[in-house]
């Protein structure tokens, strides 16, 4: 894959390099779909870097991560960014990672204690 695209890269907790481009943000971002993110952009970075990661369990290239933050709008206290892990290969035949960012989208998670 060119990086012709790429907004940034990140490596989540365990070291898993992490993408979003300029054509997902923008779906991020559309009016239809979260456009309450716009300014939220370095917490989404955040939430991939220091956030818990979950495999979706029908889908095991699909990973769920989420992250508290205590500066949201609203009601809403967690930021959760999808992930699809995937793999290329380059120039030289190796195989190197392509996880990068699906969506992402605010959301209120109750916690008991």
């Amino acid at each position: 894959m060119r990086d012709s695209g790429k907004r940034w890269t990140v490596h989540d907790r365990d070291g898993n390099p992490i993408y979003l481009t300029q054509e997902r943000w923008n779906h991020i971002v559309d009016e239809d779909n979260h456009p309450e993110m716009l300014v939220y952009e370095d917490h989404l970075q955040l939430t991939l870097k220091n956030g818990r990661r979950r495999q979706e369990p029908l889908n095991p290239r699909k990973y769920r991560y989420i992250h508290p933050f205590d500066n949201l709008p609203d009601d809403v206290n967690y930021i959760v960014v999808i992930v699809l892990f995937g793999y290329d290969i380059d120039e030289a035949g190796r195989t190197i990672p392509n996880n990068y960012v699906a969506t992402a989208f605010f959301k209120y998670i109750w916690i008991t204690e």
